[in-house]
């Protein structure tokens, strides 16, 4: 606590307020919501981007901050530099902060349809279920790839839009959401033996890292023959981004750091998501 009372506290605290929601995934599905709006309604107006927008940004914190809460046992065992084993934050802050968070995203998707913001609310149900219970389970890739499809389900209804193409976000979303959850969890396989058995733990790194590529490149072949018949252009542009991400990912960890296979499939995994729904 030393570092903390020469510093007056707040750079930590404030470099805690910004980890604990984790920006890096929470901005990213945030951006992912707001491509889709143009897509489903090309005449949107500001309303619209604001309420999914924002509701998307808050529910991602909320369930960020709610993470660290439940995790901040293993996370002190594992000796890892998260912002409640640091001090920078109490865990009772951090719990005040999910409720904030969860609260404000109910309130700003208030605006919607009665469908979509119900939608919402199970995606926001899907990442606290993961934080409180399933992240320790075999089932740990179920809310992932349930919430997953359910981000461009929420956009196209609260627009009032739909097509039969979107249909096939399910599947796909079912195979991107697996392959992002293992990336995700392979990092920590080592350090959570023994306390955590998350889909990867029950896998060796190996095996969990073959399992999340062959999700994700089953995801990129399916869309890129779905998109075939629709748009061979986005076919191409499909089959490209999964190219890519299968060459990238065996050298993302030596080219990205240790969360470089996660960050990896979850933008191609992006992509791959935008370029098939811009077909819709």
């Amino acid at each position: 606590m030393a570092g903390a009372s020469e510093t007056g506290g707040r750079p930590n605290r404030v470099r805690g307020l910004v980890r604990i929601v984790h920006p890096f995934p929470s901005l990213l599905v945030t951006a992912v919501t707001l491509a889709l709006v143009p897509l489903a309604d090309r005449s949107a107006g500001v309303g619209l981007y604001l309420m999914l927008g924002l509701g998307m940004l808050a529910y991602q914190f909320a369930i960020g901050a709610a993470n660290d809460v439940v995790d901040v046992a293993d996370d002190r065992a594992a000796n890892r530099p998260k912002p409640l084993v640091r001090g920078d934050l109490a865990p009772r802050s951090a719990t005040r902060l999910a409720v904030l968070f969860a609260g404000a995203g109910m309130v700003v998707t208030l605006g919607l349809d009665p469908g979509p913001w119900a939608i919402g609310l199970a995606g926001l149900a899907c990442g606290l279920i993961y934080d409180a219970w399933l992240k320790r389970t075999a089932l740990s890739w179920l809310p992932m790839s349930v919430a997953f499809p359910l981000v461009p389900v929420w956009v196209f209804s609260a627009a009032g839009a739909w097509h039969a193409l979107l249909w096939w976000a399910f599947p796909l979303g079912i195979l991107l959401g697996a392959s992002v959850h293992l990336a995700n969890q392979i990092p920590d396989v080592a350090a959570e033996a023994g306390r955590v058995r998350g889909a990867a733990h029950r896998l060796d790194v190996r095996a969990a890292f073959r399992l999340a590529m062959g999700c994700f490149g089953a995801a990129a072949s399916t869309a890129t023959v779905v998109l075939a018949f629709v748009s061979q252009e986005r076919a191409l542009l499909a089959a490209i981004a999964g190219v890519v991400a299968l060459l990238t990912a065996p050298r993302a960890a030596r080219l990205f750091g240790r969360n470089g296979l996660f960050g990896v499939l979850a933008v191609s995994s992006a992509v791959l998501a935008l370029v098939f729904l811009s077909a819709v």
